[in-house]
């Protein structure tokens, strides 16, 4: 079974947002891009779609459409910044599912796209036995990294942001298999339970988003949550792994037994859910630790169960048997990626597995000025180069135009000097075009390299980077290139070949200058 399948295989949880009356329906394209070919699930949070990217030949990813309908320029800006979160951690953490893209849906309906895993969700996995001590430990190490990296924050324009899950559960941890590292763990939905929480708040209090076997008494009495909260939900979740049920329960499954159970009822100990289950004590210890009803009372970070787990596990790892399909280092390898993702020669010492993953881990480089400027360059990737148009914006722009549409036009001019003008623009209806123009050489290799990459592709990487933040780009998206175009631009690099320059490069940047005035508006009314 996959991903897709488990995505909304969910215990009772909270009411539901208000739904979208969109029609969603297998064949539809979603920004030119995103062909919908299944829907394989539907919950309180929405609907999961099986997906081809038609840009990479037919690719199968998994779309999320939210049920919370975005009414407002206030709304979509949050769902754009909580989305981009989620897409920032998945390049960050081995252990968190990969968000590659997000947007809206005719104007209204939020999507994110994610990479397609097969495996099974945790969840899935304890209705059929619960874990072993040596599964348990090496699972578990890796969902606290992936959280440890959530909670420490990530860089958004200049700025530290720390997303909380808010609803840590076994079936939002997906299992999968690696070839090469093994079993690995995977959190799903960061960032989406905060934006549905955002959106719904009317009142001094935070309406609960999450599920309610899972939520900590603070988050269920509606205050806000903060990393401690995670914690708890955590440590439902790691005492349900080893038992197989719930430390905590309520007599009927309403929302006022729940909080109830939470803020009131004491969790059952080990032995009292399963007297034959042998537990090392220090483990135990920290497990009913994040389980106390004050957040002062729980490990203050991931870090402190991390180092526990580390611990029974260093110690007493020869004695347990071991899964067949893990590995005992996943863990250690983990580590030292996240710590290597810290480095400034963290380019040099990873080989990311696509050109997104790339993008979002690129640095302004030195040699180019930091200013509102674009101009294209190559992203190197392990298996093929693509093309790539880096621009440098003020935040706050970035923030408002992240779900605008995004469109391309190319000009071509032989003589006097063989140029190409490449316009990319991001809009929409309220805030208008932003043009983003740059030039291309055709008789230059970096150029014509450029271009053939532009042609055979179809598609390129948007790299939009915050003044005064060159680090890491503030968001990444991709550009269609209708086939028209890449015709055009197949065409323009053979005949470009065959011309000789009888002027400079200048001034032929001059005439397409001018050419690009006046057909501005005619680009812009196809928009």
């Amino acid at each position: 079974m996959d991903l897709l399948h488990t995505l909304l295989r969910k215990k009772p949880a909270a009411p539901k947002a208000q739904t979208s009356l969109c029609d969603l329906k297998p064949g539809m394209l979603l920004i030119d891009r995103y062909r919908l070919t299944e829907m394989v699930g539907q919950g309180s949070m929405g609907s999961v779609y099986r997906a081809e990217d038609q840009l990479l030949g037919g690719v199968t990813v998994a779309v999320k459409f939210l049920s919370q309908t975005l009414l407002s320029e206030k709304m979509a800006q949050q769902f754009a910044q909580e989305a981009r979160a989620g897409a920032l951690l998945g390049h960050q953490s081995l252990h968190i599912v990969r968000v590659l893209d997000y947007g809206l849906h005719e104007e209204q309906m939020p999507f994110y796209v994610m990479e397609c895993i097969e495996g099974i969700n945790l969840e899935q996995l304890l209705q059929v036995k619960s874990l072993s001590l040596a599964r348990f430990l090496k699972l578990m190490g890796q969902v606290c990294s992936g959280l440890h990296c959530a909670h420490q924050g990530i860089n958004v324009d200049g700025n530290l942001y720390q997303v909380i899950h808010r609803d840590i559960k076994p079936s939002n941890i997906f299992v999968t298999h690696n070839e090469s590292l093994g079993e690995l763990a995977k959190l799903l939905d960061f960032g989406i339970a905060d934006f549905l929480n955002q959106t719904l708040k009317d009142g001094p209090t935070q309406p609960f988003m999450g599920t309610l076997a899972y939520g900590s008494p603070e988050q269920i009495s509606g205050q806000q949550p903060d990393s401690r909260s995670d914690i708890y939900s955590l440590g439902v979740t790691m005492f349900e792994s080893l038992t197989g049920d719930l430390p905590i329960k309520a007599e009927v499954d309403t929302f006022d037994l729940w909080h109830r159970a939470h803020c009131q009822q004491q969790p059952r100990r080990f032995s009292q859910a399963d007297p034959h289950l042998e537990i090392p004590a220090p483990l135990e210890e920290v497990i009913m630790a994040c389980l106390a009803k004050q957040p002062e009372q729980r490990p203050q970070n991931v870090e402190e169960i991390r180092e526990v787990l580390r611990t029974v596990s260093q110690s007493g790892i020869a004695k347990l048997s071991q899964p067949t399909d893990t590995i005992p280092e996943l863990v250690k390898i983990a580590a030292q990626i996240e710590q290597q993702q810290q480095s400034p020669a963290h380019q040099t010492l990873v080989t990311f597995e696509s050109a997104e993953d790339v993008a979002w881990h690129s640095t302004w480089p030195e040699n180019i000025p930091q200013a509102k400027i674009a101009f294209p360059q190559t992203l190197k990737c392990a298996q093929q180069d693509a093309a790539a148009l880096w621009v440098m914006l003020a935040p706050e722009e970035i923030q408002q135009r992240m779900l605008n549409t995004r469109h391309c036009h190319f000009l071509c001019t032989f003589a006097p000097h063989p140029m190409l003008l490449w316009i990319t623009s991001i809009f929409s209806r309220e805030q208008g075009p932003k043009w983003m123009p740059c030039y291309i050489d055709l008789k230059d290799q970096q150029g014509r390299y450029m271009t053939q990459l532009l042609s055979s592709a179809g598609y390129y990487h948007l790299l939009m980077f915050g003044l005064q933040s060159p680090s890491r780009p503030a968001n990444v998206a991709t550009v269609s290139i209708p086939e028209p175009q890449r015709k055009h631009l197949s065409d323009w690099l053979t005949m470009a070949h065959g011309k000789t320059s009888t002027g400079t490069p200048a001034q032929s940047k001059q005439f397409l200058r001018e050419k690009y005035q006046s057909v501005k508006a005619k680009i812009q009314s196809r928009l």
